[in-house]
């Protein structure tokens, strides 16, 4: 391994005897520079999160857990006292609720986790509540989810909004704020402040991040014969990468038909097997989630278990995706998800879909499928808009990327396959992949279809986010032979993750062990590289942390921050995140490369400094890209750099915006709407929105309430001016 994985020969770490609760065993390792952990466990579940708690106390304390808790706190802190005991009473009510309906078995492994990361530290820093609120966050923030988007709904909002805060009043203590929900329970102002509450509960870029890309290859269309099961984690835990966790897991004692398996996760992630992973019997697993007002928080009769520890259950109990569909049907569950889950002796695949209410299944025999963040099953595909949909996509730009990374990663399993080209070094490749399927539809339809490189871009609806943290592959030998599995992780030693180096390991069920894939235990996607864009790649970085600057607020001594910022601090933030916008554009600059994203990002960040003149310039920019595709009249712009390597692509979409928001720009910019163009401008931009409602949905059926939203918003424009409107929060994450 010639020092590249540095600390596998030493002898693993155990709990002394009489403190630890499971057959538990840590390897400490070195990857590059780059903390890994290798947990070895046998034992009940239970058992195994308290010494999973124990032997990574401090790496818990140090890694995702202090980004969870903070932003559950600023979340709940307001501008308004009451309006912060109503977020903190929402947040506890559900909190608890889900907790309280979960199985015996999860609560106990829960409070073991908790006990073993209390026991592990001298000063643990989290209390027990803490912690159990940090491991069931992203079940309670779907919740939340849900019940924001009902409150955004008026009429659904007046229905609704009475037994939900009914639920909430029921466990509140305080008088005062007891006393503010029951008069909300019939007040529609009152209602619409809760609203704002829970909006402001999200936080930048919140419930907007679902974005994982998955895809399954059977044995027959892959280079090596091995069935290929591959997914990106997208998710918000900057520290995720603190402390990479592999764990090997038997719970079969006592548990005939039960399997072992390895699953990828960090330290506190009590359920690893719910993110993705591979048993012994050739069953790979990922998940996927989504949003709904489908939703349930608590059961009559019966309990539910949240959803990433329903799939952890699957790699355990179930051999073909046939006994994985029936244990998901089985069980009950509180918001969307998608479990996809593929056999190897087989190649079948199955996508099981499911919300509070139902679950459905699409079948799959044999072909390499995709998946991305959105219902395919025809009971469960998103197509009214309202809350009647089994999930919703917050934005009409989230919808569009999640269905143009399923298509792009679509077309080409279908053409690689065929030629069976697909491996190990594809599946990293297309992990870190810069196509945007719905750009390259518009650059193949061109009468002279221009360099692929045009409708690639650094960030958007593109499989890889600006917030990946973790990518996984397992290869699974259909004929189940000793020693073919290989289970490969991203380390985190470079972001985003999917561009970190994979360290690979083989899985000996056997003799139930791991070790480096020989001779090369490390693989990282090289074609950035060897294509001429190491400067370009290196902007991603600088765009990530621009990122971070606004959505991981941090104080004087670099602690997160557990309030809301003031206005000082926030302006603060966005000096830094221009900043590092800069340094992004210079550097995809320095490969000639132009990136709409960092420009659009720009603008908007601009203009909420109140740089209007400057923010112009980028809108120019684009307002230029967009000319020069459509054969427009040329709009003078300063371009980053004298010669792109490829004139980048534009969508609709980002046209329409880019004409709607420069307007608001230029009427700020001059003081005024009696500035030369700009009825043209919003004339444009109006029929490019039209033009999307048509192509997209039909010029008579529902369509998106974001495009309808946007729509609204430039007639408030044209008829108030922009200095009269309020604009929507930028998103970093699809950059629209």
């Amino acid at each position: 391994m010639n020092g590249v994985i540095e600390g596998w020969e030493q002898a693993p770490e155990v709990l002394p005897d009489g403190q630890g609760r499971a057959e538990s065993s840590l390897r400490r390792l070195t990857i590059d520079g780059q903390p890994f952990f290798v947990l070895k466990q046998r034992g009940r579940f239970p058992d195994m999160a308290y010494d999973h708690g124990r032997l990574l106390a401090q790496e818990i304390q140090d890694g995702a857990f202090p980004e969870i808790v903070s932003t559950i706190a600023r979340a709940v802190n307001l501008e308004s006292a009451t309006l912060s005991h109503v977020a903190s009473a929402l947040y506890r009510c559900y909190s608890d609720r889900i907790l309280e309906h979960c199985s015996d078995e999860f609560k106990a492994a829960v409070d073991g986790l908790a006990a073993g990361y209390r026991e592990g530290l001298a000063n643990p820093a989290f209390s027990d509540l803490e912690v159990r609120d940090a491991l069931i966050a992203i079940e309670v923030g779907n919740i939340i989810d849900a019940v924001t988007r009902i409150f955004q709904i008026p009429g659904v909002r007046a229905f609704r909004a009475p037994a939900i805060l009914a639920l909430v009043t029921s466990r509140l203590a305080d008088p005062d704020t007891k006393a503010y929900l029951e008069e909300a329970k019939d007040d529609g102002d009152k209602q619409q402040d809760i609203a704002a509450t829970l909006k402001s509960m999200a936080g930048p870029n919140n419930r907007i991040d679902f974005a994982c890309t998955g895809f399954a290859v059977p044995g027959r269309l892959t280079r090596d014969g091995r069935h290929l099961h591959a997914r990106n984690l997208d998710a918000d835990l900057f520290h995720w990468n603190k402390a990479p966790v592999l764990s090997l897991l038997d719970e079969t004692e006592g548990n005939p038909g039960w399997h072992r398996y390895a699953a990828f996760g960090t330290a506190g992630l009590i359920y690893p097997g719910g993110i993705s992973g591979l048993n012994d019997a050739g069953l790979a697993v990922s998940l996927h989630q989504m949003s709904t007002t489908q939703y349930e928080s608590g059961f009559l009769f019966g309990h539910a278990d949240i959803c990433p520890f329903v799939e952890q259950r699957v790699l355990r109990e179930a051999a073909t995706v046939d006994e994985a569909v029936d244990l998901v049907k089985d069980s009950k569950h509180f918001a969307a998800w998608t479990i996809f889950v593929s056999e190897a002796r087989t190649g079948r695949a199955r996508r099981i879909e499911l919300n509070g209410e139902r679950v459905r299944v699409t079948k799959h025999e044999g072909d390499a499928v995709p998946q991305t963040n959105h219902f395919l099953h025809h009971d469960m595909a998103e197509r009214l808009f309202d809350e009647d949909d089994n999930h919703f996509s917050p934005t009409f730009g989230k919808w569009l990327e999640t269905h143009a990374r399923f298509e792009s990663v679509e077309a080409v399993l279908k053409e690689e396959g065929e030629q069976r080209r697909i491996d190990l070094d594809w599946a990293i490749d297309w992990l870190a992949s810069s196509r945007d399927g719905a750009l390259e539809k518009i650059r193949t339809a061109l009468p002279t279809p221009p360099d692929p490189l045009s409708a690639e871009r650094a960030y958007g609806r593109v499989p890889r986010k600006v917030y990946g943290q973790l990518g996984s592959v397992v290869l699974a030998d259909p004929e189940r032979r000793r020693g073919k599995d290989e289970v490969w992780m991203t380390t985190g030693d470079r972001a985003p993750s999917p561009h970190s180096s994979y360290a690979g390991w083989q899985v000996d069920w056997e003799a139930f062990e791991l070790a480096p894939v020989a001779p090369e235990p490390l693989r990282r996607v090289g074609r950035y590289a060897e294509d001429g864009r190491r400067n370009w790649e290196e902007s991603l970085v600088r765009y990530l942390w621009a990122r971070l600057a606004v959505s991981r607020p941090r104080d004087a001594e670099g602690d997160l921050l557990r309030r809301r910022l003031s206005d000082q601090e926030e302006a603060e933030a966005l000096a830094r995140a221009l900043h590092l916008l800069d340094s992004a554009i210079e550097l995809a600059a320095a490969d000639r490369i132009v990136e709409p994203p960092y420009h659009y990002m720009r603008a908007r960040s601009r203009h909420a400094a109140g740089d209007y003149a400057a923010a112009e310039k980028d809108w120019r920019l684009l307002r230029a890209i967009w000319a020069w595709q459509n054969d427009g009249p040329p709009v003078a712009a300063d371009w980053p750099v004298a010669t792109p390597r490829v004139m980048p692509l534009m969508h609709p979409f980002e046209a329409a915006l880019v004409a709607l928001l420069s307007a608001v720009t230029e009427d700020l910019r001059h003081g005024n709407t009696n500035w030369d163009g700009r009825d043209s401008r919003l004339d444009e931009a109006k029929a490019l929105l039209v033009q999307l409602q048509r192509d997209y949905f039909g010029s008579d059926g529902p369509v998106h309430f974001d495009l309808e939203d946007w729509m609204d918003l430039l007639e408030e424009v044209r008829e108030q001016g922009g200095a009269a409107v309020d604009l929507p929060e930028a998103n970093f994450v699809t950059a629209e």
